[in-house]
């Protein structure tokens, strides 16, 4: 590590790196604490994973479009900083299951499509004999469910899949939890533990000994895929509603402002594209995984990217909703896409401003795939697998195809950035520390603040990263 020097007259109480909901977050807090604090966004606009784009004649969500209700994070920010957007339900229809036949082998395995689960929880049932469960998993499949052994003590916590699977058989596992781990949250469940994905279920199972019986205690009684909210117009909206709040409260917000390296210690340097510096009292890195591995200095296999189509679509058949809100896709469904969300079913606002017999459709790619959804044809003959309404080439009116490279941070990637900030003194903030979703990056961001604002502002000499 080299000296950095801190003379230079940008200085800043506090630089957060990436402008996402987190960043954001972060700079309002600071700001209206009486902070010094600037944004500094590679892209040319802030928001991260919440990006607008216009379908149909309407403004849409090109990135995530809601978020889960299971913290009360969002509704809180929004209340404390008083930002002007309206909060909506989803429609009451519900969200599928696209799964093959578990009774039939090769050819004779159709694509079936059922309402998820009542009362379940990352696709694990509170009860495993109900009825819309038991569609899905089959006569052998309830019957292992239902004999759950006392779990075992002592080690590791498992996987997801392998705790899931010792505790309620591969049927849940592959049918049920595996779709809703790689759909919802980008993993598979070999790669994620239950603790991470679902902290308050994790010390629900740990008191009861029983994955069923802490479902059951926490489920709510509404349909699968309700358990979340959105905003009226889009969940754009909060990002850009959050980004005025941090201007109004005294926040710096510079886009497309790319860094190439961080010193840190005491007074941390910032060095952008062509040389520029700045400096900071306290630094925050609020980026995708890729950046933060490159800043942090970390070595780290980078994870699949997303690619998310989102549609607009004249298929009368659609508009009666079939699947609902949308679908979830068992894996071993053959296509390319391992969710759809059927906008204006979904969204009442979305229903609304849409022309007549016009629907929007969002396909999400399977992780790394690289092809499949990028035609007319390919998106009619994924929506026709999904939800058995046949749509032709030509009633695919219009198509826009979103990559997100830099979305999904996997636990290893986690745990060596955390490891690589603290060595350094440096605070991570958005999906490479909290998981996936607003209900989880929000809270945390805002505990972050707290933290920098309990903390004194430094003034000496720094250390150099890389």
């Amino acid at each position: 590590m080299t000296a950095a020097s801190s003379v230079g007259a940008d200085r800043h109480d506090i630089v957060v790196i990436g402008g996402g909901i987190a960043g954001l977050t972060i700079a309002w807090e600071a700001a209206r604490a009486g902070r010094d604090v600037v944004v500094l966004e590679s892209s040319a606009a802030t928001g991260g994973m919440l990006r607008r784009g216009v379908v149909a004649g309407i403004e849409a969500d090109l990135g995530a479009e809601s978020f889960a209700t299971r913290t009360s994070g969002v509704v809180d920010l929004v209340a404390d900083a008083r930002l002007p957007v309206q909060f909506v339900e989803p429609r009451p229809a519900g969200a599928h299951l696209a799964y093959r036949e578990p009774w039939a082998f090769g050819a004779l395995r159709r694509t079936r499509r059922a309402p998820l689960p009542r009362r379940a929880l990352i696709g694990i049932p509170a009860d495993p004999a109900a009825p819309d469960v038991a569609r899905i998993l089959g006569r052998d499949g309830v019957r292992r469910a239902l004999a759950e052994p006392a779990p075992a003590h002592g080690g590791d916590e498992p996987s997801l899949a392998d705790l899931v699977t010792a505790q309620l058989g591969e049927a849940v596992a592959t049918r049920l939890v595996e779709p809703l781990c790689r759909s919802v949250y980008s993993h598979d469940a070999a790669s994620v533990r239950l603790s991470a994905l679902h902290p308050t279920l994790w010390a629900e199972y740990v008191a009861r000994g029983s994955l069923t019986a802490a479902v059951d205690a926490l489920a709510p009684a509404a349909r699968a895929g309700s358990a979340v909210r959105g905003v009226e117009g889009g969940l754009w909206r909060l990002a850009a509603e959050l980004h005025a709040a941090a201007l109004r409260a005294g926040a710096v917000i510079r886009t497309s402002a790319p860094v190439v390296s961080v010193s840190t210690g005491v007074d941390g340097v910032i060095v952008l594209q062509g040389g520029e510096t700045v400096h900071a009292g306290q630094v925050v890195i609020a980026t995708g995984p890729s950046a933060a591995v490159r800043l942090l200095d970390v070595e780290v296999a980078p994870a699949a990217p997303v690619r998310l189509t989102v549609a607009e679509i004249t298929a009368h058949g659609l508009t009666r909703a079939p699947v609902g809100s949308g679908v979830i896709v068992a894996p071993d469904v053959p296509t390319p896409a391992k969710a759809l969300t059927h906008v204006d079913a979904k969204w009442e606002w979305a229903a609304a401003a849409l022309p007549p017999g016009t629907s929007v459709v969002r396909l999400s790619a399977r992780d790394g795939d690289v092809g499949g959804l990028d035609t007319p044809a390919d998106i009619a003959r994924a929506i026709r697998v999904l939800t058995g309404v046949h749509v032709a080439p030509a009633e695919v009116r219009a198509h826009t195809r979103v990559d997100w490279p830099d979305a999904v941070c996997t636990p290893t990637t986690r745990a060596l950035l955390a490891g690589a900030a603290q060595r350094h003194g440096i605070h991570l903030a958005g999906a490479i520390a909290a998981g996936t979703g607003l209900a989880s990056v929000i809270p945390h961001a805002r505990r972050v603040a707290a933290d920098l604002l309990s903390q004194p502002i430094p003034h000496e000499g720094a250390r150099h990263v890389r």
